[in-house]
């Protein structure tokens, strides 16, 4: 069992200067979630709150958030991101997707995920959604909830109207996949192999 200390709910000033990739994830229990990564990492979250949790890994280079909220029709990501240094690599990003014609939605200077950032969210041909950001700050608390508008306009806008009213439907009323049904239990309780079933 991996013994948990108080995160500090800040931002190692270092970690700031690198870039990491990212990724986040929807997690049913954020508890047994922070538990799990930081046996995996041998590191704890630093930042820790009720309704997020925040790991900072340099080798390899990773910012892994975890949300506690029903996993989505794809499974738990909620989103992949890049965590860049300058503002003058976000803008080279955002002009290599818009000559793609990518779907972009931006915010400037933006509190969410106890932080000050600003970001592009992006969407991939498979409607996979991106947070491309830099952070300028930490703050203590969780940011603009309050301004559900602000905050959802851009990742509402790089998903368009068809894929956002898809994303919102499948995660109210698809089914999830059931721990019980995955390959692998199916062939121990079979007494076949573990083989994976071809896409």
């Amino acid at each position: 069992m991996v013994t948990t200390t108080p995160a500090p709910n800040r931002t190692p000033l270092a970690a700031m200067q690198v870039i990491k990739f990212h990724a986040s994830l929807n997690v049913s229990d954020l508890a047994k979630s922070v538990e799990f990564y930081s046996a995996l990492f041998g590191a704890e979250p630093v930042k820790s709150y009720p309704d997020y949790a925040k790991f900072e890994i340099d080798v390899p280079p990773l910012v892994l958030s975890l949300k506690p909220k029903r996993a989505c029709a794809g499974g738990p990501l909620n989103h992949l991101g890049l965590r860049l240094v300058s503002l003058d690599q976000l803008a080279a990003i955002h002009t290599r997707m818009k000559a793609v014609g990518a779907r972009i939605g931006e915010q400037d200077d933006v509190k969410c995920c106890y932080a000050l950032q600003t970001k592009l969210w992006i969407t991939d041909p498979d409607e996979t959604l991106w947070e491309v950001y830099v952070l300028h700050d930490d703050v203590p608390d969780w940011g603009e909830k309050h301004k559900k508008i602000k905050l959802l306009a851009a990742p509402l806008k790089a998903f368009g109207i068809r894929g956002s009213i898809r994303r919102m439907w499948n995660n109210k009323f698809r089914a999830r996949p059931t721990p019980t049904n995955t390959p692998v239990e199916q062939a121990v309780e079979t007494g076949g192999s573990c083989a994976l079933p071809k896409a």
